[in-house]
Parts: structure tokens; C-alpha cells; sequence
């Protein structure tokens, strides 16, 4: 029988970049990948840990644990986003199988379901692009570290950001920087011909180039989703150590240390796994 070794499965061409992505900020504690891990694990599973881990925080108090009780509320609300937009595709006729295939062309799904993570993967890429850049600008060629001042301005956006609705937020303040990234993200997330297959017209669109979010469920999921990935930008930017997201690439030697099959991403020293599909094709 033929031993077929996994692979790291990521997409070719336009899309070729990490099928999942590990945030990391170095030197942040001295203590190793794998104990720190176990470690983080023990803190957010101890009774009340997940449920307000970020409350009454202070930038001095700030650790890899408050980053990583984050990042699973940010990756929640990317996979609920991911079902509505599943759900618009069902609604609208789509044949999955091809909507997946046209994202990564040529993976062996072992389970129909698996094909969602396609599409987890593209509003990743989407949702993540520029995230180690000040504001997502991609303006800023290089990246200079932060100053005191500056994660501090970072840590009181997190903050402000997070005990309001995004919709409030948006109506408050329409030309603030997250106004801007909301639309520019959900305007490459829902391209015209998507939408119009989606709706029957292009009226969404309209209405978000001009600021404006429709009372409906998928731009609901949209503006959650948003709000958490920014809020995860910004706590990243509040460390003192630089963030930088790794990307896997197709082809790549499966590692137990840096990887997990579909199912985590670092700080500091300390390693959060990304999340990768292994594809014996």
C-alpha cells in the first residue's frame, strides 16, 4: 500500500498564501512553546477564565493569555460569518464543491463539511491581510516598532472599540479608521457578481461604499466578525514586542510544534499553532 504523507494544503496562484495563520509577538515572555501552551491552556480553562479574561484590563497588565481569550472569540465569529455566508450560497443555488475548488483547486476533502474551510480560509485571507501594519494600512512599507505612546493609543482603541456595538461605533463615527476597514473588507469579501447572485441587484454594495450596514443577518455576522479582528490588531499592537502573522505554503513538511490540523496561532515565545488541512491528494 502506497504511504501518501500529508500536506500542508494552501492556495496557488492569487491565493497563495497560508491556509490558516499564526500571529506571533516575540520575546514577550521567556518561557518554551510547548510548556507555555500547556500553561496558557490550564489559565483559560480554569473556571470563569474565558468568560471575562479581558475585563478590567490594564496595559501593564498584559500578557499572552488575554491575547489568546481573544483570538478564539475573533476566530469564532470568523467561522459563524463563514456559515452565513455558506447559508447565502445554499439559498442562491451554489454548487459548493465548485465554489471550494475555486478557492484551492485540487484538494481531497475527507468529509463534504471539510469543504467550509475553504472558504474559512479565504475570508481569513481577506480579514487578516496587512493585520501586522498600523490600522491595516498597507501604505506603510516598513513597519517601525511601536513606541509607549503609541500602544497605548493602540490599547485605549481596544478598549473604547470593545464596549460598543460595531453598528453604534460605525454610526458614531462614520470616517473613523474601523468605518474605513469595514468597508474595504467586506467589499472584497462580497465582490458584485457574489452579491447579485446572492440578492438579485448590487444595492448592498451601494449602500456600504456610501458607510452605510443594511439591518441584515449576513452584514450582521460581517460587522462582529470585523469588530474582533480589529480589536485582536489593536491588542496585538499594545504589546511591546512587534506582531507578525506566518503563513504556511502548499507543500509545506506538517510540524506538530508549529501546526495543527484544522484546529489554534503566538505570542512572544510562546507558539500558537495555526490551523492547517491536511490533503493526502
Amino acid at each position: 500500500m502506497e504511504t501518501v504523507k500529508p500536506r500542508v494544503v494552501a492556495p496557488k496562484g492569487k491565493f497563495r498564501r497560508a491556509f490558516a495563520k499564526v500571529l506571533n509577538i516575540h520575546k514577550l515572555t521567556g518561557v518554551a512553546p510547548e510548556e507555555d501552551n500547556k500553561l496558557t491552556e490550564k489559565r483559560l480553562n480554569q473556571s470563569g477564565q474565558l468568560c471575562n479574561p479581558l475585563d478590567n484590563l490594564h496595559l501593564s497588565a498584559l500578557n499572552q493569555t488575554h491575547f489568546v481569550a481573544y483570538l478564539n472569540q475573533t476566530v469564532k465569529s470568523i467561522r459563524g460569518f463563514v456559515k452565513l455566508m455558506v447559508q447565502q450560497m445554499k439559498l442562491a443555488g451554489w454548487d459548493l464543491s465548485m465554489a471550494a475548488n475555486s478557492i484551492q483547486p485540487g484538494v481531497f476533502y475527507y468529509k463534504q463539511d471539510h469543504k467550509c474551510f475553504a472558504f474559512e480560509h479565504f475570508v481569513s485571507n481577506v480579514m487578516f491581510e496587512a493585520f501586522h501594519l498600523p490600522h491595516f494600512s498597507t501604505d506603510s512599507r516598513s513597519f517601525k516598532k511601536q513606541s509607549k505612546t503609541e500602544r497605548e493609543a493602540f490599547f485605549e482603541r481596544f478598549t473604547e472599540l470593545r464596549s460598543m456595538k460595531a453598528r453604534d461605533y460605525l454610526n458614531a463615527r462614520p470616517k473613523s479608521r474601523f468605518a474605513r476597514f469595514c468597508r474595504a473588507k467586506f467589499l472584497r469579501l462580497i465582490h458584485p457578481k457574489m452579491e447579485e447572485a446572492f440578492f438579485g441587484h448590487t444595492h448592498l454594495r451601494n449602500q456600504v461604499s456610501a458607510g452605510v450596514f443594511p439591518e441584515t443577518s449576513l452584514c450582521s455576522g460581517f460587522l462582529e466578525m470585523a469588530k474582533r479582528v480589529w480589536l485582536l490588531h489593536c491588542l496585538a499592537l499594545s504589546f511591546e514586542h512587534e506582531a507578525e502573522i506566518f503563513r504556511v505554503h502548499r507543500g509545506c513538511r506538517f510540524s506538530e510544534v508549529y501546526m495543527k490540523s484544522v484546529a489554534e496561532e503566538a505570542v512572544g515565545n510562546s507558539l500558537i499553532q495555526c490551523e492547517v488541512y491536511l490533503s493526502g491528494s
